[in-house]
């Protein structure tokens, strides 16, 4: 079963009619289902699609639910079916599970392939109309992707080039290319560094055109997306001027971050021991990383030589990562002063073949510099990029993580969300080589899929898997986790580094854990699995 993040709403009137329209859809894709319009706003929000039946008196309590999800809950995919009974629906339901096609995308007579590699859009078609007013708009005249500078745009359908305008400067879309397709439809792609299609060529659906940036009229690197449609005006299909109309309902987003889901044994992640420690290692401990199958190591940057040695005697292909666990020095300490002050270290493991650093831990907290080195994720990414030029110099073929951060939500003063401060700061964690993650031990982790939508083509390192809120047995926890490794496929998951660490636990309970979950993931047998897996 693919794991996707849908829940279909349903009308309340005769719902358990409706339910049993989409018994076979929901068997086949695992949606949740609802009759309540928050609860499916609320799930996994704003990751989510929501799958729902419109005909006139659908929902009495919304009137016209797209606009009340626009007005209230705007950014969440809406999956619009035009089904006026559950006779209909399920007709409709049945032909994508025949199909194998989820949001029936195939079958529309036009659609638009994603047209970057960052399925986050960040401003919706039709908001801030007061900034958009000025310009005679309504609102916003089409969707804000994601897109970092000089990364990836791709022709969302088959057309020919009509236009392409090369000067950033003197147009509010900078450099742009326009492309005509069937039926009418054209769109427009904004804000480029570079062109890298010419007027009068011919692409196609997913086709490279042009690489990212924030010519023109914009504050930030990412990709404008307009779609017109001749004559759309005329006909009042639309209250914007010069055939504007919304490309939301056009557009097809990537396939769900976790591929296949938990079929199947086969796995791309490495897996591992987080081992930082700040009294050292146990002889358990390492006795684990020889007998366990471990396939990569953390350990604190100060650990001794002696103990890196021992784990490449007894696994020569481990994986070693390096915490760099001393914080900045309160004084304000310069990134110069303060990739002087850790090369040592980091060169003294560098000399026995340690490649990978990650570079401090926990920014987005008080402990860990947050509000006294910098103000917010974007002031760390500042920092994190000067410091990891300065070791790269030194360590050329040392690979810098971006460092994991605490969970939870914003504290005033004392902490902030790690998906906000990974956003500020999303410059430097591209240029990083891996970023690191603390996660839960479950697929549908907000920070884990916050991180995989984010950045779904660069490598991530799982630094800490399990946390204090899910106290449980070892055992338990390993269970979970090799659910959870299963789920990992095709994804940009490298490494998962397993911890028992829970709230009260000594060391050898931990240790227990790691160990138990790494002779399970490491066996090749699927009947060791435990049932249901």
């Amino acid at each position: 079963m693919a794991l996707d993040f849908q829940i279909v709403l349903l009308p309340r009137t005769d719902y358990w009619v409706w339910l049993q329209a989409c018994r076979k859809y929901v068997v086949k894709f695992g949606a949740n289902l609802t009759p309540d319009p928050e609860v499916a706003a609320r799930y996994m929000a704003p990751t989510q699609v929501v799958t729902l039946p419109v005909f006139d008196g659908a929902y009495p309590e919304l009137g016209d639910p797209v606009d009340w999800f626009r007005r209230n809950h705007d950014g969440i995919r809406l999956d619009v079916i035009e089904a006026d009974n559950p006779k209909r629906l399920g007709k409709i339901l049945r032909r994508r599970v025949e199909d194998n096609d989820r949001y029936g995308a195939s079958r529309r007579p036009f659609h638009l392939l994603w047209p970057t590699d960052f399925p986050v859009l960040t401003q919706t078609f039709g908001a801030n109309p007061a900034v958009y007013r000025r310009y005679g708009m309504p609102g916003h005249e089409g969707v804000d992707l994601r897109a970092l500078t000089n990364t990836n745009v791709y022709a969302c359908a088959d057309g020919e080039v009509h236009e392409v305008h090369y000067n950033p400067k003197d147009h509010a879309y900078g450099v742009h290319i326009r492309i005509r397709h069937a039926d009418g439809y054209r769109t427009v792609y904004a804000h480029l560094a570079k062109a890298l299609a010419g007027k009068g060529d011919l692409v196609q659906a997913g086709q490279l055109i042009g690489r990212a940036d924030s010519t023109g009229n914009s504050s930030s690197a990412h990709l404008h997306l307009t779609l017109k449609r001749d004559g759309a005006t005329a006909r009042r299909e639309t209250i914007y001027p010069k055939d504007i109309i919304d490309p939301t309902p056009f557009l097809v987003w990537p396939a769900p971050v976790f591929g296949k889901g938990l079929e199947g044994s086969r796995r791309n992640a490495h897996i591992g021991l987080h081992l930082v420690r700040s009294g050292g290692l146990a002889p358990q401990e390492l006795t684990a990383v020889a007998t366990a199958g471990s396939e990569a190591v953390m350990v604190s940057h100060l650990e001794p030589r002696e103990t890196i040695e021992a784990f490449r005697a007894a696994r020569p292909s481990v994986r070693v990562f390096a915490r760099v666990t001393e914080p900045p020095a309160g004084d304000g300490m310069q990134p110069a002063r303060f990739a002087a002050r850790v090369a040592g270290e980091i060169g003294r493991l560098y000399r026995v073949g340690v490649r990978d650093f990650e570079v401090v831990s926990y920014p987005n907290e008080h402990a860990g510099g947050l509000g006294r080195m910098w103000k917010d994720g974007e002031a760390f990414g500042v920092w994190f990029s000067d410091v990891v030029r300065r070791l790269r110099e030194v360590f050329p073929e040392g690979r810098f993580g971006f460092p994991t951060l605490v969970r939870g939500d914003d504290v005033t003063g004392r902490q902030q969300s790690p998906l906000s401060f990974l956003r500020q700061a999303e410059t430097a964690a591209h240029d990083a080589d891996w970023l690191g993650i603390a996660c839960a031990p479950d697929p549908r982790d907000a920070v884990l899929v916050g991180y995989l939508n984010d950045y779904p083509k660069k490598p991530i390192v799982i630094t800490e898997l399990g946390t204090e809120a899910e106290a449980s047995s070892p055992e338990a926890l390993a269970i979970r986790s090799v659910a959870f490794v299963r789920a990992l496929r095709e994804t940009a998951i490298e490494v998962v580094l397993v911890r028992g660490a829970t709230a009260g636990n000594p060391a050898e309970e931990s240790t227990t854990y790691s160990w138990e979950a790494l002779k399970i993931l490491a066996d090749p047998d699927p009947a060791s699995l435990p049932a249901g897996l």
